[in-house]
């Protein structure tokens, strides 16, 4: 404990209040008969991890602690006498004089946060108290400030609040996928009864009817394709991967994009110089490249620059994107165009969010990219500047061997159904009557039931089952088990609007068991059921000899 100071005095000399102490430094020297107790203040002062200064009010040093050495790089003897401008940025005298000017009519000043230069030119940011400083007749003539570095505090306060925007944009994105997700499998069913029941009628319609029924089926194949795009964004739609050479996604594309650009657009293409291998599929790089080439275009509509650049990077910890440590595939697509504000930036990979006319487009193609570069397993950030221009920047695991590409084997084709007996259970009554009328009219016995019923079933000479994954009480998968412990050998094919991945993850269906997704044809449906019940095929879930 100090000698006759107080627990108080001390504390307050710990802090701000510690510059007391220049008072009677400033004033009376050394000469003047400093007290024991103000020697030690002086000295606890000096010591201080705080930059301790103090300054004329025309703004020349006259104090410097070795916390303030430590902090500028300065020493004591190199800059008092000098002007305390030295320490600020370019342009901040102003400022220094308006501050000077409060001090000595007896003001104090803090500052949160205030820029400072160290003698090797590297800026800091220290929160800043000052004081005025009096003589014995109470007149101010001097100022000492307390500023502490708070740079580094700056910086994980920045980390801190994007890492916290970028959860709460994850989640937001996650809520809207769950709902797209959820709205595309609904919607599937209708369009399932659309698509076949159009198909039905095109036999026994003629003419301008059957002109009309043609259009129908058109609009039935483009809602299929935009309930695709939803379940793209939503990571449900079943794909089939591979190892792909990012650099012959970018130089094997370039045709297509450089048509879709126009003339007034220049398509720069820079390819590694090393193989960029990836495990994604094919069809959907392509579609990521050509829907951001797309969106580049839109933002140039008087011609620019687009630039695709694929390269290899090590991501390391404290990168800032939310993936595991290790090496990455990047694929950069930048545009000169008009830029984007943080505004939209945030609301970017919304399904249906867009900026362009209603007639130029459906909003769905960067969720669209968000949604396929999620899916496996990547990263997407964009930076953009108003006026300047935008850049994509996607990350995807760096892949090394081959894929395994067994869950890409063609579907083949059953004639005819000979008589098989097919058990169908799907609560959308309109799909199951779908389902049964396409297998009876190619040759199959069907039964329907109603999950309810599982236990009374007659399962006498069935040969397949064909369930929804999702019905009202149960999973599909849990009623084919319950079946198959009467029936050991039954076959199964499910059905859903959802991705043949996440439903074999969530329900655990081994992966030679086949998954027909909705909206199938006739001719789909078929084929799958043909599959279903190939010889090579034992054992109710797909078990293989």
């Amino acid at each position: 404990m100090l000698p006759r100071v107080s627990a108080l005095a001390a504390a307050t000399a710990a802090g701000a209040g510690l510059l007391g102490w220049l008072t009677g430094r400033y004033l009376r020297g050394p000469a003047a008969g400093y007290t024991q107790e103000r020697e030690m203040l002086a000295a606890v002062a000096d010591q201080s991890a705080d930059a301790i200064i103090a300054c004329t009010l025309d703004g020349t040093l006259t104090v410097w602690n070795s916390g303030a050495e430590a902090m500028y790089g300065w020493l004591a003897e190199e800059v008092l006498g000098t002007p305390f401008r030295g320490i600020l940025p370019p342009g901040a005298g102003p400022a220094l004089d308006q501050a000077l000017a409060v001090l000595a009519a007896g003001g104090h000043i803090h500052l949160e946060e205030s820029r400072r230069v160290r003698r090797d030119g590297s800026t800091l940011l220290v929160s800043v108290t000052v004081s005025p400083i009096r003589n014995e007749q109470g007149v101010v003539v001097a100022a000492a400030a307390t500023e502490r570095d708070i740079t580094e505090k700056r910086r994980f306060e920045a980390e801190e609040r994007q890492a916290m925007e970028r959860s709460v944009r994850a989640a937001r994105l996650e809520s809207l996928g769950q709902l797209a997700g959820g709205v595309a499998h609904d919607f599937n069913n209708l369009l399932a009864i659309i698509l076949n029941y159009a198909d039905f009628l095109a036999d026994e319609v003629t003419g301008d009817g059957a002109a009309d029924l043609s259009r129908i089926r058109d609009a039935a194949d483009r809602a299929r394709s935009l309930t695709g795009q939803l379940l793209l964004f939503a990571k449900r739609e079943p794909t089939q991967v591979e190892v792909v050479d990012l650099n012959e996604v970018v130089t094997g594309s370039g045709e297509l994009p450089a048509r879709t650009i126009g003339a007034d657009i220049r398509l720069v293409c820079r390819p590694c110089g090393e193989t960029v291998p990836v495990r994604a599929n094919r069809g959907r790089l392509d579609q990521i490249l050509l829907n951001l080439v797309i969106n580049a275009r839109d933002a140039m509509p008087d011609g620019g620059v687009v630039v695709v650049e694929t390269d290899l990077v090590e991501l390391r910890g404290g990168s800032g994107v939310p993936l595991p440590q290790g090496r990455y595939a990047r694929l950069t697509v930048s545009d000169t165009g008009t830029g984007m504000t943080a505004e939209v930036r945030d609301r970017l990979f919304e399904p249906f969010f867009t900026t362009k006319p209603a007639d130029r487009g459906t909003g769905l193609g960067l969720s669209t990219v968000y949604g396929i570069v999620g899916d496996a397993g990547g990263h997407i950030g964009v930076d953009s500047t108003p006026g300047v221009g935008t850049t994509f920047r996607i990350l995807l695991p760096h892949a090394a061997g081959r894929a395994d590409r067994a869950d890409g084997q063609p579907l083949r084709a059953c004639p005819s159904g000979d008589g098989r007996r097919v058990l169908v259970i799907e609560d959308e009554d309109y799909v199951r009557d779908l389902v049964v009328r396409i297998l009876q009219e190619n040759g199959y016995r069907t039964t329907a039931i109603s999950e309810d019923a599982v236990g009374a079933a007659d399962l006498t000479d069935v040969a397949l089952l064909i369930t929804d994954v999702v019905l009202p009480g149960r999973s599909g998968p849990t009623v084919a088990a319950q079946l198959r412990t009467r029936c050991p050998a039954l076959r199964v094919l499910f059905m859903s609007g959802y991705s043949d991945t996440e439903l074999r993850r969530r329900y655990d269906i081994p992966p030679a068991t086949r998954i027909v997704q909705k909206p199938f044809t006739a001719v789909e449906l078929l084929a799958t059921v043909g599959e279903a019940l190939a010889p090579h095929l034992v054992g109710g879930l797909g078990d293989q000899s």
